[in-house]
């Protein structure tokens, strides 16, 4: 059964203020980090205030989490497999990527490496006085 936005919202609610107390930062502190009134979060977080996307970020951020960091510890990587849509897009992602070349061969290096040593130098034996 799919978690509801509700559901989904608390769990990031959770995740923020797990953090804040593992960090010792109260609500007061993050409020006045962002210039928030006092309250402002409890009411934030009781729902007595509508939550955005914008809080959530900003929270994290108070607390020094990027956002990258608030949504991998609410859903870290599992085992199951992506929705369709997810696979769809990770498919097109890819194919919107170039490819990575393949790193160059030892010898392949070596060889440009004294190539170019040898330009350079050919070039200062042009400057040189003399």
């Amino acid at each position: 059964m799919e978690p509801t936005d509700k559901e989904e919202v608390q769990r990031l609610i959770r995740v923020l203020t797990t953090a804040m107390r593992i960090l010792d930062i109260s609500n007061r502190q993050i409020e006045k980090r962002l210039e928030l009134s006092p309250s402002y979060l409890s009411r934030l977080f009781n729902g007595l205030i509508e939550l955005r996307v914008e809080h959530l970020l900003a929270i994290a951020r108070a607390i020094g989490l990027r956002p990258a960091e608030l949504f991998h510890l609410a859903y870290p990587r599992r085992a199951d497999p992506p929705s369709e849509a997810a696979g769809e897009l990770r498919r097109v992602l890819q194919e919107l990527q170039p490819p990575i070349p393949p790193p160059p061969r030892e010898e392949d290096l070596e060889r440009k490496l004294q190539e170019a040593l040898l330009r350079l130098l050919s070039e200062v034996g042009r400057f040189a006085p003399g």
